[in-house]
């Protein structure tokens, strides 16, 4: 259930671990804060310095994600550079706090390891409360917030 690369779950987690977190939230009346994270121009970094630094960035966003959330989260690399968080009693002004956190430790990471590149991620967050949606709606509903922050920050790195 562990991933190699980033020692965050993987997607075997999800069934053994976030639905039941999902659940027991749902059923104990208590928010659930879902955050989708995806590594930013990651292609470029590929291109231009190789795989390995790709794969820097991928191990930067985890370790911030590490270090930005509490222990009772469940992390999980859900995809090649994308990143679930689920983060149970956790309401709007706690997971906007988290997601501050999680940027600013991706800045001062950048800085601290002196790359000639950025590592960035863009993220969107929903609070999980509503019994009749699926916790595959709510990462939806979070993967399209996420993307949206990311076109954001295309148009304005362009």
């Amino acid at each position: 259930m562990q991933d190699s690369l980033t020692g965050l779950y993987n997607r075997m987690a999800y069934n053994q671990l976030a639905i039941p977190l999902y659940n027991s939230c749902i059923d104990e009346n208590k928010p659930l804060a879902i955050m989708f994270f995806d590594a930013d121009h990651l292609k470029m970094v590929n291109d231009k310095y190789g795989h390995d630094m790709g794969n820097v960035v991928i191990g930067g966003v985890a370790d911030a994600i590490k270090r930005s959330f509490p222990h009772e989260a469940v992390a999980m690399r859900y995809g090649g550079d994308e990143f679930v968080v689920l983060i149970p009693d956790c309401n709007e002004k706690k997971a906007k706090n988290m997601e501050k956190s999680f940027h600013k430790t991706l800045k001062d990471m950048t800085s601290a390891k002196n790359l000639p590149f950025g590592i960035e991620a863009s993220s969107g967050f929903v609070i999980a409360v509503d019994n009749s949606r699926s916790l595959d709606d709510y990462i939806n509903e979070a993967d399209e917030l996420m993307y949206r922050a990311k076109k954001r920050h295309k148009a304005q790195r362009d």
